[in-house]
């Protein structure tokens, strides 16, 4: 399906206000998982339990037309119980035997990984294909997966107890890593007041909420089928974006890695002396296509057909939080992934002169 740029960034922005009428105070992870959809990529949500997190996925789902699948990780689950098995059929008139492939829930347009990192690493590798190649392996048989084919994963903060830490490739595949905050005063309220209404979503079955409470209210509903959201998708793609901001996002990315044992090969030539101090490992190449990604998506909802420095630097922690790795010492100093990618924002800002694509 052929999407008008106005039509696609309209559609984007009519989901996004939909989005936050029914989930309160998440305004900006709502952002985010708009423009992951846009940016065809999947999408890891950390925060405590009960902050929206699900109810926000399903939301999602019920609103662009995606078949929803939501697998629940934990410690006992077995990677055939995601990816799905050969089963032994066995005919009773001719007692002729045969393998059969069952699906297992990857099978969807938008799957749900509750609380990812309660899982195995080997349970969680099962996914990998899956993210990458939109594909599953079993029995030497790829079978491909639904398009679109998005994961969106929640994982519990790593204080807690029985997680198990996602390797370094599962958190590579992630589009964004959006941390999920408390939300605020008046929006905990306004949950209040949704709740003794009855009419908050989540707590009675979503689809006769949907019918019941936005119509009464005269709300339009953002209904996108996956042909429009492969519309959007394709609209993202051709927003534009300056060499000079793509120069930009390279330093950036190159800037996190630092040297290793005097080898600059790997980056450590552009990252600055705080970055070799504190970092272990810093972001891949995969993260500058994903920034790019991001920020086309951001500048299609905004409405602009040109990538500017502004949509980059709002996604930049979201895209590097996750694929940036600290040394015990600048733990123990108090330094975060997303201070370093502040320090490293301001540093690109000023070596490379990226005020003028500011705004």
């Amino acid at each position: 399906m052929t999407l008008h740029f106005q039509d696609a960034s309209n559609a984007m922005r009519a989901l996004r206000d939909q989005l936050r009428r029914l989930v309160f105070g998440q305004e900006s992870l709502i952002d985010e998982v708009v423009c992951c959809l846009a940016a065809n990529g999947h999408l890891l949500m950390t925060g405590a339990p009960g902050l929206a997190k699900t109810t926000l996925v399903r939301a999602l789902a019920e609103f662009v037309h995606l078949e929803f699948k939501r697998i629940q990780f934990t410690p006992d689950l077995l990677p055939s119980d995601i990816t799905g098995a050969e089963i032994l059929n066995i005919d009773p008139a001719s007692g002729q035997r045969e393998f059969r492939f069952v699906k297992g829930p990857v099978f969807g347009g938008l799957v749900l990984a509750d609380e990812i990192n309660r899982a195995s690493p080997r349970t969680q590798s099962a996914l990998l294909e899956a993210m990458q190649e939109r594909s599953v392996t079993v029995a030497g048989v790829s079978h491909s997966l639904p398009k679109p084919f998005l994961v969106f994963a929640t994982q519990n903060p790593f204080e807690s107890e029985g997680v198990f830490p996602l390797p370094e490739a599962q958190m590579d595949r992630f589009l964004m890593h959006s941390l999920v905050d408390y939300p605020s005063e008046g929006a905990e309220l306004t949950m209040l007041d949704e709740h003794a209404a009855g009419t908050l979503v989540g707590e009675a079955n979503f689809e006769a909420q949907k019918n019941g409470s936005l119509n009464t209210k005269n709300e339009a509903k953002a209904a996108l089928d996956a042909a429009t959201c492969a519309g959007i998708v394709a609209c993202a793609k051709k927003v534009t974006i300056d060499p000079a901001l793509l120069k930009g996002i390279v330093s950036l990315v190159r800037a996190t890695r630092p040297a290793v044992d005097g080898n600059k090969g790997h980056g450590g030539d552009a990252a600055p002396d705080f970055v070799n101090q504190a970092v272990v490992y810093g972001a891949g190449p995969r993260s500058g296509l994903a920034l790019v990604s991001a920020a086309r998506a951001l500048a299609l909802l905004e409405g602009h057909e040109a990538v500017q420095w502004r949509h980059v630097e709002r996604f930049a922690k979201p895209v590097l939080r996750h694929r940036i790795r600290l040394n015990m010492g600048a733990i123990r100093d108090g330094i975060t992934e997303d201070s370093m990618v502040e320090r490293l924002l301001a540093h690109c800002r000023e070596k490379l002169r990226l005020d003028a694509l500011h705004t």
